[in-house]
């Protein structure tokens, strides 16, 4: 709608705004209007505070398509699977994994809650693009799709995937590869680069990663955001596990304190 902040109108007169909206809406689908910022909702908060500000709502857009791009051993994959097993505690999300290299038990390591969450395995990828749909149709609230690389596709199958995020004003994360399709492109609203900056080493053992994330384009709001984060990875002696804000020391006893706190919050 091209507004570029929300009309303030009320439910009085027949032609005000609001009525006029919810009468298009109700006639012609939830999606007909739609209005062009952030939402009312808001973003869907993550709880890493410097990652949810690089988003105009406070979190990641619902109703839209994001991307964290990163090549592999970027650490994206680490930081879907340990948001979506965060956001899986208070929330029904799902993992379209087309690399097909994914398991529940992964989830689970990242203390991820099982019973929230749905983990799909397509053979083909346009089964992966329509599971994805039906999923966040049936009540999913955070759907990750995650593909080192991302083919071709016609443009029908993003925008019925936006469709559905728009109609449940549910949230959806692309997550790896370097370049995608014009036709996935033109339908992600904003795009965020993984880079790894460092490991973080305890016990004699690699226990997460140090990553940066910057905003490289967004049809949301500004860019150049950028933010740095620690992803504790799981491992069979007792570690801490999951995603912080990257603190200002570069003590890693520190950095293991803040994982502990994130995971017990």
């Amino acid at each position: 709608m091209g507004l570029d902040r929300p009309l303030e109108v009320t439910d009085e007169g027949h032609g005000s705004l609001k009525t006029v909206v919810a009468d298009l809406n109700r006639r012609f689908g939830p999606t007909m209007v739609r209005y062009g910022g952030a939402g009312e909702r808001g973003g869907l908060e993550t709880g890493v505070l410097c990652l949810d500000a690089l988003f105009p709502g406070g979190g990641l857009p619902r109703e839209r398509l994001s991307w964290v791009t990163g090549r592999a051993g970027e650490g994206v994959f680490d930081l879907g699977l340990a948001l979506l097993a965060r956001i899986s505690r208070t929330l029904p999300v799902a993992v379209v994994d087309f690399d097909m290299r994914v398991d529940p038990g992964d989830i689970a390591d990242y203390g991820g809650a099982l019973e929230n969450c749905w983990l799909v395995r397509p053979r083909l990828p346009e089964q992966g693009w329509a599971a994805a749909r039906s999923v966040i149709l049936g009540g999913v609230d955070f759907c990750l799709l995650l593909a080192h690389s991302w083919q071709q596709l016609s443009r029908s199958v993003p925008a019925l995937l936006v469709a559905a995020l728009e109609e449940r004003g549910a949230v959806g994360l692309l997550g790896g590869g370097a370049a995608i399709p014009p036709s996935l492109r033109g339908r992600v609203a904003m795009e965020l680069s993984c880079r790894r900056e460092g490991w973080v080493r305890a016990h004699r053992d690699v226990v997460g990663v140090e990553l940066s994330l910057s905003v490289v384009r967004s049809r949301m709001g500004p860019l150049g955001g950028e933010c740095r984060l620690v992803v504790g990875f799981p491992r069979a002696y007792p570690s801490p596990v999951g995603v912080v804000e990257r603190g200002q020391s570069r003590d890693d006893v520190l950095m293991r304190e803040s994982l502990m706190e994130a995971v017990g919050s």
